[in-house]
């Protein structure tokens, strides 16, 4: 590719990118080097840049004629397939830029150097044509949807449900896409079924029929059979081999059908027939399933830096090499890919998409440089003209393709989509060349193999060598969500591993690939639930795979999943590639300022378990802080009482006062996350070590605990059966602080920059749901209420939606706090910290909540919290403007060093946040 072709095309990259607002070209649809069949010459051509529906782009050198340029560009457009076809041509030469707005018969020209001036201009075309065009795809894919769902609701009606009603459905969707997209004669399954009787006796037999013609080569048919049905070809690869109980059709049955075959069903995507047979499927067998029928973007961000973006650059590279094409086209057919969660097929099919659209730009660039191609297969040059003759051997192949999915219905939706595929892209091939394969009789297939992926060997499926790229995404489904069957599934593949039940279900499918990969340079890549990156997961399963010599490649980190159904599923992901190779010296992580920003890319020198660039030190559960002379953090008290005894309201609370007198010497405050952060008041009953007669002569004591272990006994927990001897106490109550203490709430949410804490006194009951230190001084309460402690717990914590859940073992007690012993350095952490307080002590009617909303944090507090990040960073020897990536490299280098045992006992005492109780120096928190 020539320097002026690559400046071009990285100009309008920039283009897209920054004027338009595209991010992600390759997924938005742009497409650089478009291959065509000129109409007006008979050549093949390539138009510089086309967004199908919106724009094409032809870019000439310095000095050449727009005019010219703009002849050819709406040569190009006439060229196109009619739903590629753009409103929208622009034409320059580096210097100038003319935009033809082909629909109004308008246009514009102006000097590059003037592009500033017209960029309100650019946004509101390419808003509106971009809009439309998407409107219009996701309008066609939510018509074909309700047509297919609207059939199904009347084969429901009429009793017809289950197996036969699944195989059915899937070969009515592969004779309507069929019937528009050039398999036989346009419109032929719409003529047959238009000749039926409109009650719609005798259809179903007829149907019956034309499935049973479908698998029966022309040869060894009757010769009888009228032309509505004899038309058909002869399809083979198991499609119509199975016989299905004939359907007894009535009108309103017939009309559903008839009414989804007039559809235009070439405007859809097989991609979308996943998504479109789950609308029809009901919530709890999605639920029962895990399925998340993955987006085209996201597949991409899994399969782009897994392989695809390697094809491409290699394409670009040899873009004047005839040798090079041809050996690219070559490699295109060597490797195998395995989906092992295929669901519908979407990994494959997108995959097989854009290795053929490889494919085809190869084919048609060496008919432009020498009217001949590779068939690919023994390396025998074949000549192919334009006319027609001749048929072009392909080296990407649907036996390349494997998959293994759990489900029935997806997995016969995948082998149909599949196919489908295979036929649009040589119906491509054939717009260009005249030379693409025939589809039928169908003689090779993707192999798609439904049974349980984690009791299946993979190998049996796909072959597995250097040559294997595995990918996909495995069911979403936490520990706390799994069923019998998939804890049997779970302990089949982690066997005697400690803690492997707290792994979320997609965990497994980490280390059958990492099993089946060990000892290759086969790839691995999954999108994931995010919580398998953070809290107590990542030891597990990287203590697992990094026995078997697996590493990171590549990561995207937590962002928000989008599938390609009518309703987005909310799951917050990561993607991880992972392999036994050798690393490059940077590889890509993603990050995503938000969950629904687009991601930001940086190449880093390793990424660790926690999707992070630091060393690879895994952070496991310890019972007790890591570090000598640290104070030791505590649970809150869990009730398991219905709310009976913790959750009274501020109204319930006043009446037992006004009522009860008994009941009300046990009234104690309760606060959890939510209470502490929100200022919510709530009460409970703290009944431990209460008087027993108390128990008895209190009508509420009595009422109440008499309803707790009503509810304890009923309970399926035995734990929870046993506590119902002791109904009056809360079922873990052995936690409530003497002394006054630091709160600290297990959830917090993502969007604050610092945890908030508060201190409170001793007859405040914590929850489960709060952490406390008793008696904490200034020093532990500013290193926590630091920024440091916040990208810690940012990266360290588990999850609770998209909220950090901090835990004692796993945060706070693997937490490295600064050397504290420098007398002046303490001094100003607790000064800085107890400044904090005092700032807060101005704002007594806001809540936590409101004093560290990013929105209202007034500027004190912030003053004050920039002073308290001051400190803390300089007593780990950091600057002020330290990164956040920094802060992280050097507090998994602390553990990495404190976990190995190279620091002496007697200096891990002075890494800590708090100096002993008889430190003259330290001074208990007292506001």
């Amino acid at each position: 590719m020539t320097n002026e072709k690559q400046f071009a095309q990285s100009f309008w990259s920039d283009f897209f990118h920054q004027v338009i607002g595209v991010e992600d070209l390759l997924a938005t649809g742009v497409d650089f080097e478009f291959p065509i069949k000129n109409v007006a010459t008979g050549t093949t051509n390539f138009i510089d840049v086309l967004w199908g529906g919106v724009v094409l782009i032809e870019h000439k050198s310095a000095g050449k004629s727009l005019d010219k340029a703009e002849v050819q560009a709406r040569q190009y457009m006439v060229s196109l397939s009619p739903h590629l076809r753009p409103p929208i041509l622009i034409v320059s030469d580096f210097a100038n830029i003319r935009i033809i707005d082909v629909l109004r018969g308008a246009s514009i020209q102006f000097l590059l150097t003037d592009l500033p001036k017209h960029l309100d201009h650019l946004d509101s075309i390419f808003k509106v044509y971009g809009s439309k065009a998407t409107a219009e795809e996701i309008d066609a894919d939510i018509k074909a949807v309700n047509l297919m769902a609207n059939l199904y609701v009347e084969f429901e009606k009429n009793g017809y449900e289950g197996h036969a009603a699944s195989v059915f459905m899937v070969r009515i969707l592969f004779l309507n896409f069929g019937d528009d997209t050039r398999m036989w004669k346009k419109g032929l399954f719409a003529e047959f079924l238009a000749e039926s009787a409109e009650s719609g006796g005798g259809l179903g037999g007829s149907i019956q029929e034309l499935f049973q013609v479908l698998d029966t080569p022309k040869e060894k048919r009757p010769h009888n059979l009228p032309a509505s049905i004899s038309n058909f070809p002869y399809v083979n690869g198991g499609l119509f081999k199975e016989i299905i109980p004939v359907f007894s059709f009535n009108a309103e049955m017939r009309t559903a059908l008839i009414a989804s075959s007039s559809y235009d069903w070439s405007k859809i995507s097989p991609a979308i027939f996943g998504a479109m047979f789950q609308t029809i499927k009901s919530k709890e067998n999605r639920r029962a399933l895990g399925e998340h029928y993955t987006s085209q973007q996201n597949i991409l961000k899994v399969i782009r830096p897994l392989f695809l973006d390697e094809y491409l650059d290699r394409l670009r590279k040899v873009w004047d090499d005839r040798a090079g094409l041809k050996k690219l086209r070559k490699d295109l057919g060597t490797k195998n890919y395995l989906d092992p969660a295929a669901g519908s097929g979407n990994f494959l099919l997108v995959t097989y998409k854009r290795l053929r659209d490889i494919e085809y730009k190869i084919i048609a660039r060496l008919i432009e440089l020498e009217g001949k191609v590779t068939t690919g297969y023994d390396g025998e040059e074949l000549q192919v003209g334009l006319d027609g003759l001749g048929t072009i051997g392909l080296t990407v192949s649907l036996e390349q393709f494997h998959a293994i999915e759990y489900e029935q219905w997806s997995s016969q939706i995948a082998s149909v989509a599949m196919y489908l595929a295979e036929h649009q892209a040589n119906q491509e091939l054939d717009e260009l060349t005249g030379a693409a394969p025939t589809i039928f009789p169908l003689s090779h297939a993707a192999t798609i193999r439904q049974g349980n992926a984690l009791r299946i060997d993979w190998a049996e499926v796909c072959p597995m060598n250097n040559d294997t790229i595995i990918m996909g995404n495995p069911p979403f489904y936490g520990s706390s969500w799994l069923s019998a069957d998939q804890k049997n599934d779970q302990a089949l593949v982690w066997g005697k591993t400690k803690s492997a039940g707290i792994l979320d279900y997609v965990a497994s499918w980490y280390l059958v690939a990492a099993r089946n990969i060990e000892g290759t340079t086969a790839r691995a890549a999954f999108v994931s639930t995010s919580s398998i990156s953070q809290g107590q997961q990542p030891p597990v399963i990287w203590g697992a795979l990094n026995k078997l010599g697996m590493g990171i490649d590549f990561a995207h980190r937590t962002f928000a999943w989008n599938n390609d159904g009518g309703k987005n599923a909310a799951v917050h992901c990561v993607i991880i590639g992972f392999s036994a190779n050798r690393k490059p010296s940077l590889r890509p992580l993603w990050s995503y300022p938000s969950l629904k920003a687009e991601p930001v890319l940086v190449r880093v020198k390793n990424i660790n378990a926690y999707l992070l660039d630091a060393t690879d030190a895994l952070i496991t559960s310890r019972s007790n802080p890591l570090q000598g002379g640290t104070q030791k953090m505590t649970n809150g008290n869990k009730p398991v009482d219905g709310g009976l005894l913790s959750n009274i309201s501020v109204d319930e609370a006043q009446e037992i006062e006004a009522t009860d007198s008994i009941a009300t010497k046990y009234l104690r405050r309760v606060v959890g996350s939510a209470e502490l952060i929100g200022g919510i008041l709530r009460y409970g009953l703290w009944l431990k070590d209460a008087d027993p007669s108390d128990l008895l002569a209190s009508p509420v004591l009595k009422e109440r605990i008499a309803k707790v272990r009503e509810m304890r006994l009923a309970s399926t927990k035995l734990d929870t059966q046993k506590s119902a001897t002791r109904a009056w106490e809360w079922q873990q109550a052995l936690r409530q602080p003497t002394t006054e203490y630091l709160a600290v709430p297990r959830v917090s949410s993502q969007e604050r920059e610092y945890v908030p804490m508060a201190v409170m006194p001793a007859k405040v009951v914590p929850n489960d749901k709060l952490l406390y230190i008793p008696n904490a001084t200034s020093e532990t309460f500013g290193v926590m209420m630091s920024s440091v402690f916040n990208i810690w717990n940012r990266a360290i914590s588990g999850r609770l939606k998209s909220d950090y859940s901090l835990s004692a073992e796993v945060t706070y007690n693997n937490f490295p706090f600064p050397d504290l012993s420098n007398e002046a350095t303490m001094k100003k952490v607790q000064s800085a910290a107890d400044a904090v307080l005092l700032t807060r002590e101005q704002f007594p009617t806001s809540s936590l909540a409101v004093l560290y909303n990013r929105n209202s944090m007034p500027s004190a507090l912030r003053n004050a919290h920039n002073a308290l990040d001051k400190a803390v960073l300089n007593a780990y020897g950091l600057k002020t403007n330290a990164t956040d990536a920094g802060t992280l490299e050097l507090l998994f280098g602390m553990y990495a060093e404190i976990t190995q045992g190279l620091l002496a006992p007697e200096k891990k005492t002075k890494m800590r946040g708090a100096a002993p109780t008889d430190d003259l120096n330290s001074h208990v928190l007292n506001h």
